[in-house]
């Protein structure tokens, strides 16, 4: 990729002439990303009383906890352009704000209409959080530099589902009187404390200047005709629809095999637990070269662990869970990081190609919840659940052996042109 931010970590510098480390604007972000997990995360253990209360079947519910995920469809595009025009701080600012709002609202729905529409307000101010985060790592950190706090970034609404998986029934359940609304309540404060610490932290990025990024009907159809960025955009589709599907449904999933309300909690946010690990060492990892080599290898494990959730004893259902959530985290991280290094791509299309990323990807993000929730509901259990989890995750696979055959081709086609300008090819790979 051509960068703007090439050598060391860019400092930021407010109005007054004050210097900041990069890493205060990151730790802001990820208050924002925290909140925005927690917020998604507290509601799978709350399926039930939701349910019960709104008298919603579990396609109904299904459909409500895609809700966000279908509305980021349409605006994920338009957020990049957002991104552009208000910059760093007044879009992330804007995100969190949604993120607090959706929470609070949904305590006060009363039917499944208005709880749709509730959850729907996440997607409007939620995609300027997942579009600014990896514009804000390119221009705050040199290209060699970006994978840790690319890592922090991704890791940080998993830490905040962790969090709301292992304490909404155990904790904030019996803290407000088993009352669902009054958890809403509960987080949409801490999504606006959240906030507010970004605002806070936001001058480390007070130098990176709104319209440094493009997002254009022109620079859209460059980027979709791109065939790295559509093999990038196939694999969010497939991996999305997994990740979304199995998250929101996998506390009722391990509840109906046997495992106690508390108990089916502790082993969702165990999974997620470990993916904050994954989000920051596969990242790390793997170098840029062996990307697709590393996507695949994770689909193909994803299917494997998601086989027998239902069926498995403890030990071995703790056992796939870790793997798996060790696994899926590394997914986000590593296809950031591919749109980020994309040759093809400049900075300046970050909030474009990231909005591209998301607007696909939660299509897979919508219908995965609720095609879960219809299949559980046709076969009234959720055996055959998994089954189209592990299906959807080979699926995924296919799709990164088509982006390594592309970066092969790419990578042959270079060389080939080399050869033919009189260069010799480089003896070892960059690695960014």
């Amino acid at each position: 990729m051509s960068s703007e931010t090439t050598g060391q970590q860019s400092t930021g510098q407010d109005s007054t002439g004050q210097r900041y480390s990069p890493w205060l604007a990151v730790g802001g972000v990820c208050a924002v990303y925290f909140s925005f997990g927690l917020t998604i995360g507290v509601m799978a253990p709350l399926v039930d009383e939701i349910s019960a209360d709104l008298d919603l079947s579990r396609s109904t519910m299904g459909s409500i906890l895609g809700a966000w995920a279908l509305i980021y469809v349409f605006t994920a595009v338009p957020a990049g352009a957002v991104v552009d025009r208000l910059g760093l701080r007044w879009s992330l600012t804007i995100g969190g704000l949604s993120i607090a709002t959706s929470a609070l609202v949904r305590g006060t729905a009363n039917g499944a209409p208005s709880l749709f529409a509730a959850v729907a307000i996440f997607g409007v101010g939620g995609p300027l959080v997942s579009i600014a985060t990896p514009k804000l790592v390119a221009s705050l950190f040199a290209e060699d530099e970006r994978r840790l706090p690319t890592g922090v970034g991704v890791a940080a609404p998993a830490l905040g589902s962790a969090v709301g998986l292992a304490i909404t029934n155990p904790v904030l359940l019996p803290l407000v009187g088993g009352d669902w609304r009054g958890v809403m309540a509960i987080v949409g404060g801490v999504s606006m404390v959240a906030t507010a610490i970004w605002f806070g932290a936001s001058r480390a990025a007070a130098h990176v200047r709104p319209g440094d990024t493009r997002t254009d009907k022109t620079t859209l159809i460059r980027l979709v005709r791109i065939r790295s960025v559509q093999r990038v955009l196939a694999i969010s589709l497939f991996s999305f629809f997994f990740s979304h599907g199995l998250s929101n449904w996998l506390p009722t999933l391990l509840e109906e095999s046997g495992r106690s309300d508390a108990a089916a909690g502790y082993l969702a946010a165990l999974s997620v637990s470990v993916g904050i690990a994954g989000s920051l060492f596969i990242a790390r990892l793997v170098p840029s070269h062996l990307r697709p080599h590393g996507l695949v290898v994770i689909f193909v494990v994803m299917a494997a662990t998601t086989i027998g959730l239902t069926t498995l004893p403890l030990v071995l259902v703790v056992a796939s869970l870790g793997v798996l959530g060790f696994a899926r985290a590394g997914t986000i991280p590593l296809l950031f990081l591919e749109i980020m290094g994309d040759d093809n791509l400049d900075v300046s299309d970050i909030g474009a190609a990231t909005g591209l990323f998301f607007a696909v990807g939660e299509i897979g993000g919508f219908t995965g919840p609720y095609a879960a929730g219809y299949v559980a509901d046709r076969t009234n259990g959720f055996a055959a659940v998994t089954v189209m989890f592990a299906i959807v995750a080979l699926a995924a696979a296919a799709a990164s052996m088509s982006l390594l055959r592309e970066r092969s081709h790419r990578s042959g086609t270079s060389v080939d042109a080399g050869l033919l300008n009189g260069q010799r090819p480089a003896s070892r790979l960059q690695m960014p």
